[in-house]
């Protein structure tokens, strides 16, 4: 499989699993519309940061919630999001791979090069 980003050896981890059923996910992005620059990792953003509390794998992912509500709130309550907007994302097969993390909603995504991300994201409505 090929990866968006290049993956730390190991990655993704063998707990994840592959996204075989379609499914949506909620991400937090700085711009409307959503460009490909809003789906980058942590790690993409910020090679040289250390990210306390996170793997190197796991900073090489996309944060995403199952639930729009713990988006909503991420932006309404965290001073950081403020004027962030919520997309959600139609994943199916080929979309790549999935684990949960930190929080019951959070996951950590990781796309395939091919997945249309763009073409599978609309905004939601606050």
């Amino acid at each position: 499989m090929i990866y968006r980003e290049t993956l730390p050896e190991g990655c993704p981890p063998d707990v994840s699993v592959d996204i075989a059923l379609e499914t949506y996910v909620f991400r937090l992005v700085k711009t409307s519309p959503a460009t490909l620059d809003d789906f980058r990792s942590q790690r993409a953003e910020k090679p040289a940061a250390v990210f306390k509390g996170v793997t190197e794998c796991h900073a090489c992912g996309l944060s995403v919630f199952k639930e729009r509500q713990d988006a909503v709130q991420k932006v309404l309550l965290l001073p950081r999001f403020r004027g962030f907007h919520v997309y959600s994302v139609r994943l199916a097969a080929g979309a790549g791979r999935i684990q949960q993390t930190f929080q019951p909603s959070h996951h950590t995504w990781w796309p395939l090069a091919e997945f249309d991300i763009l073409g599978h994201c609309e905004r939601e409505t606050a």
